[in-house]
């Protein structure tokens, strides 16, 4: 707490460096992201007090690899690729920012520089891309009647618009033909993240998906939709690394391979009993009793067999599935300890700053204060 306090103090005084001799015309607003992961990246950041300024007085752009490397930020080679554009207008404006090629990691820093007649700015916005809700074919036959997982065939947008109306958390919601789990989670999410809306969707109605897999979700059920509280019961982290394994497995077709395993199971635990119903008769009027215990022997000892084999799978694909979440959740606990590590580093960077302004400050007030205390010649002295 107590760093992120000097940070916003050192903020706001590398701010006000900028604006010494004339006052800001301009307030750059929250950036909002309109794009996912694997997109080309979409987003726009507020302008506010846009008066009296037209459209040729407003310069924005990334700020130099120099900068970057003053504000102690890494410039990633993506941002060669991103373009940023302002629209002003009576009411405000914004500037749209945008890039030819699809974002491929989760976080992006843009270091933006503003240039006006007055002077120019720097802000530093952090974007988090969320994973989209993939449109893959399904890899094994649909069971029942899907809802669409992706946007290829989309609804129209009256339906659609009907659909959000009856999205409320904690109420009741009876999906259709294109409906997709990720418009839900983002209609009723409030402060919690996409992720732990649509894991909180799936806990509450596993009937609801085939396979178990968030992309394969039923038309015609009748959903519970979680409360926020609910929804935030998991960890932000951990809803983003299973959504983003089920993911993975709709790709691969784990989801279906589980679901055959699970009925392997089950026929190898009824197998050992037909077969010993059928061999026993068959062998009755042969042989004696002696002979139907051995072959009930020979015939249950190879199902007992399957089932183990059967519960052996079972166990090391979630052993596997743990290693996979493990390996993520470590993944994204390296790019949290790079970001606290940048802002770190910012903190070093302000206080350096903030003292040489101070210093300067004080070099400014000096020869004032010595002008104004020193007293003036006597006449007698003039003489």
């Amino acid at each position: 707490m107590v760093q992120l306090r000097r940070l916003l103090l050192a903020l706001a005084a590398a701010s006000s460096s900028s604006v010494v001799t004339q006052a800001w015309a301009l307030g750059l607003g929250e950036v909002q992201v309109q794009s996912a992961l694997s997109q080309p990246l979409r987003a726009q950041i507020a302008l506010h007090e846009v008066a009296g300024l037209n459209q040729d007085e407003v310069v924005v752009r990334l700020a130099s690899p120099q900068a970057y490397l003053q504000a102690g930020l890494q410039r990633d080679d993506f941002l060669s690729n991103v373009q940023l554009s302002p629209q002003l207008n009576a009411q405000g404006g914004v500037i749209r920012i945008s890039s030819s090629q699809p974002v491929r990691e989760p976080y992006l820093t843009l270091l933006v520089e503003v240039v006006l007649p007055a002077g120019r700015q720097l802000r530093e916005y952090s974007l988090l891309l969320d994973p989209p809700n993939y449109s893959y074919q399904a890899p094994a036959a649909p069971v029942g009647n899907l809802a669409a997982s992706s946007p290829s065939v989309p609804a129209t947008q009256p339906s659609r618009a009907s659909a959000a109306a009856a999205w409320k958390a904690g109420g009741h919601y009876q999906t259709r033909d294109n409906d997709r789990l990720w418009d839900i989670a983002q209609g009723i999410r409030g402060g919690a993240t996409a992720q732990q809306a649509m894991l909180a969707i799936q806990q509450l109605n596993a009937e609801a998906f085939v396979g178990g897999n968030i992309n394969r979700l039923r038309a015609g059920q009748t959903l519970q939709l979680p409360t926020e509280q609910q929804m935030q019961q998991t960890a932000a982290a951990q809803a983003l690394a299973q959504v983003e394994q089920q993911q993975q497995s709709w790709r691969t077709g784990a989801p279906a391979q589980r679901q055959l395993d699970a009925r392997a199971r089950t026929s190898a635990a009824a197998t050992p009993v037909a077969q010993v119903a059928t061999d026993s008769l068959s062998l009755l009027g042969a042989t004696g009793g002696k002979g139907r215990a051995d072959q009930a022997k020979g015939t249950a000892e190879p199902g007992a067999a399957d089932q183990l084999k059967a519960e052996l799978a079972l166990t090391q694909e979630g052993l596997d599935l743990a290693r996979r979440e493990g390996e993520e959740l470590n993944s994204r606990l390296a790019d949290l300890q790079s970001q606290l590590d940048k802002l770190q580093r910012i903190v070093t960077l302000k206080d350096n700053q903030l003292a040489l302004l101070q210093a300067q400050l004080a070099a400014a007030e000096q020869p004032q204060a010595v002008t104004q205390q020193t007293p003036a010649p006597s006449a007698a002295a003039l003489n």
